[in-house]
């Protein structure tokens, strides 16, 4: 408008979530502007447009908000079909491997609740601060904020949870059963604590001096130790044992020795092997190893030249790690591109950030000395040729394309392999990649022995081996006949004031109250490059979740027509009787369970629907809310003309069509009576049989599921949408 832009379309941003109510905020940020300027009309506000029209150019060449990669998550979807009642659904808990309650954490975080959000992330999650620095955060890809402006910084929250908040853990009495965890890391250590907080008496057998697993070689930069200890500290607590230095070489060993269910989360310990010359000698290192020295306080000896093998996150933390050690920019040698590489988008951003020089489409040729120390790694260009088995495509190198990088230290991280020592004399059966063979829940192919986390599904993250041991400490349960107690979880229910902020919320960008960054030319120690949240800004943060475990409306929000409508509706857990003709009469022949979860349903109203498809394109659902959410019809004429899923009311009757037949259910004081062409039925208020007429014979069984999703809608029209109800027929 300072620009002399008249009219101003804003469409694209007033049909995405939050509609149309987003003006508001539009027409609070102008008269902000005119205010500040000094303007008392538009055309005041245009006085300099010109130049108003320059810097809102130069603006927008130099915003990220205004380019694409600025949104580089998509639509934050589920997968999960829509159906006709209950699609509230929080695509962030569906994205965490453990389903996180994010909603419920931030929630209690944002009322300054700590202790409550803790519990909350402890009912799913037993490594809250570890995960609340190094998980991967799948949540937040899915968060709908992404649709505004930036998602909720979930795992910053996490963390705040875990520094600030107490949880009195109390676990099921002594079951008398015993298990054994074969591996301290995060999937032995999630099993573990899973196991007792269900009365199981556990005992984890470590290898190493240390425990931890993967998540113990997390450079100081992105997790300080003391983290993982908090962690570990609280499962110790619960009565679980840790014995260090004790390799364990058979389940059947530890069956042998009275444990009653084995849990191998032995992860993938071994270095992957890179057949090139040169490797042999100093100034080689495996990037695990290189790793494991940082841990203990050493500092490896690298020089100023350090070339890195590699394109996950193992490659990229020895890359940080090796860049403080030297000084200097580090080269990081992959064979595919940045777009192929499997590490961590956001960990390549920080490697780069830092300085470093990404090498892609190149593998490495040998490793080059000069009296025994290296001087170079000779490299190979590679082109990218047909995908492979993981859908990427394969790196083919081109012949004649030889040159070196200049290099003190080669650090290999070209992944990891099984410990063979321990899985070829288990008996276990193996996948063709090494990895256990298990069911879903972790099942082995062995009696009374599952198994978990990296050493089911290769190198993996941390919170996708947290989700493994917590299914497994279920299925122990399961088989040895206990129960599988949680720590108790307790829900944030809304308020009705919370609902409508949160429905004012949804109309505004606002924007993150995220951690705070180390910058770049800082990060020369080991120092956390995260900063922690303090309070008021954890508090503004989690305020900025849209709570959509509860509350969602995406579909009403964002269609042009306002054809999509919530209504509110009592929620219902029916036993319904199934019915069958014999011999001229109905008769109950078994039972079915109908019910409806959530106390707020969409309808949509078809008359006033041109099919745009918006409300798909935003629903979390791979659904058409348009199709599969019930059609209400204004006009009876248009109602007749329909198939399937057609609903029209009047008054206190509801009719309804399904596969061209007619069904109708009226409500008459505290009961219904249902009709069709071959029953008339009288309903108690819980769908049991006061009456039952038979009009004509029917083969099979007839249910009166269609009868309670009727009493369903029109009961939520009734008590929310009076105004769709229309008149009774006379």
């Amino acid at each position: 408008l300072s620009c002399r832009a008249r009219p101003v379309t804003a469409v694209s941003d007033l049909l995405k979530p939050g509609g149309y109510a987003r003006l508001g905020q539009y027409l609070e940020e102008l008269e902000g502007e005119m205010r500040r300027r000094g303007a008392n009309s538009l055309d005041e506000l245009a006085r300099n447009w010109q130049e108003n029209l320059e810097e809102a150019a130069a603006e927008a060449l130099e915003n990220p908000r205004y380019r694409k990669s600025y949104f580089p998550y998509g639509l934050p979807k589920v997968s999960s079909p829509l159906g006709l009642f209950d699609c509230v659904e929080a695509p962030c808990v569906e994205a965490c491997p453990i389903h996180q309650d994010v909603p419920t954490y931030a929630g209690h975080i944002a009322r300054g609740e700590y202790d409550r959000a803790l519990e909350a992330i402890l009912s799913r999650n037993p490594l809250p601060a570890v995960t609340g620095y190094i998980c991967t955060h799948l949540c937040q890809t899915r968060c709908t904020r992404n649709n505004y402006e930036a998602p909720v910084a979930i795992r910053a929250l996490k963390r705040f949870a875990a520094e600030h908040g107490r949880a009195a853990l109390v676990p099921a009495g002594d079951t008398g059963r015993r298990a054994a965890v074969v591996g301290s890391g995060p999937s032995g250590l999630a099993a573990a604590f899973f196991l007792a907080m269900s009365g199981v008496q556990v005992t984890i057998f470590e290898a190493k001096g240390r425990p931890g697993g993967m998540a113990a070689l997390a450079p100081a930069f992105r997790m300080p130790p003391e983290v993982l200890q908090a962690d570990l500290e609280r499962i110790v607590g619960l009565g679980v044992r840790i014995e260090f230095g004790h390799p364990v070489f058979s389940p059947a060993e530890l069956l042998g020795q009275g444990f009653d269910a084995v849990y191998v989360a032995c992860g993938f310990p071994q270095e992957a092997g890179l057949d090139i010359p040169g490797l042999e000698g100093e100034g080689v290192y495996p990037a695990l190893e290189f790793l494991e020295r940082l841990t203990r306080g050493e500092r490896p000896e690298v020089g100023r030249q350090v070339v890195v093998i590699g394109g996950g996150n193992t490659a990229i933390d020895a890359a940080r790690a090796a860049r403080r050690l030297s000084g200097r920019p580090v080269a990081l040698l992959y064979r595919r591109t940045r777009a192929e590489m499997p590490a961590e988008a956001e960990e390549v951003a920080a490697f780069l950030s830092e300085g470093n020089l990404l090498v892609e489409l190149a593998s490495p040729k040998a490793v080059l000395r000069q009296a025994a120390r290296v001087v170079a790694l000779e490299r190979l260009r590679n082109r990218l040729g047909e995908p492979g088995p993981d859908g990427r495509p394969r790196p083919r190198p081109i012949p004649g394309s030889e040159f070196s990088l200049p290099a003190d230290a080669v650090i290999v991280a070209i992944g990891q392999s099984p410990g063979w020592d321990f899985l070829g004399k288990s008996g276990l059966a193996l996948n063709e990649d090494g990895t256990i063979r298990t069911d879903p829940m972790g099942r082995t192919s062995l009696p009374r022995v599952y198994a978990g986390g990296d050493a089911v599904r290769g190198p993996e993250t941390v919170i996708a081996a947290c989700a493994d041991g917590r299914r497994a400490a279920e299925a122990i349960c399961q088989d040895l006949g206990l129960p599988f107690l949680l720590p108790p979880e307790r829900p944030a229910a809304l308020s009705p004031e919370e609902i409508v902020r949160l429905q004012r919320a949804r109309a505004r960008r606002t924007l993150p109250y995220g951690p705070e960054l180390l910058p770049p030319e800082e990060r020369q120690g080991f120092s956390c490059v995260e900063g922690a949240l303090s309070p008021e800004a954890a508090r503004a943060e989690a305020s900025r979740c849209l709570q959509c475990a509860s509350l969602c409306d995406k579909c009403v929000e964002v269609c042009p027509n306002r054809a999509n409508y919530a209504c509110w509706v009592k929620p219902r857990r029916w036993t319904l009787p199934i019915l069958t003709c014999r011999d001229g009469r109905l008769e109950i022949c078994g039972q079915e369970t109908f019910q409806v979860s959530q106390p707020r349903q969409i309808l949509h109203l078809d008359d006033f629907c041109n099919e745009c498809g918006n409300c798909a394109t935003f629903c979390v659902h791979p659904g058409r809310p348009y199709r599969e959410k019930p059609r209400l019809f204004l006009e009876e004429s248009a109602f007749l003309q329909e198939e399937s899923n057609a609903f029209y009311i009047a008054g206190r009757s509801i009719r309804r069509r399904e596969g061209g037949e007619e069904a109708q259910l009226t409500l008459e004081g505290e009961e219904a009576v249902f009709e069709d062409a071959r029953v008339r039925l009288r309903l108690t208020e819980d769908l049991a049989l006061r009456e039952a007429w038979l009009k004509e014979p029917f083969d099979g069984t007839f249910s009166l599921r269609p009868a309670a999703e009727m009493w369903v809608i029109l009961e939520g029209v009734l008590a929310s949408l009076p105004f769709l109800a229309g008149r009774p027929a006379p």
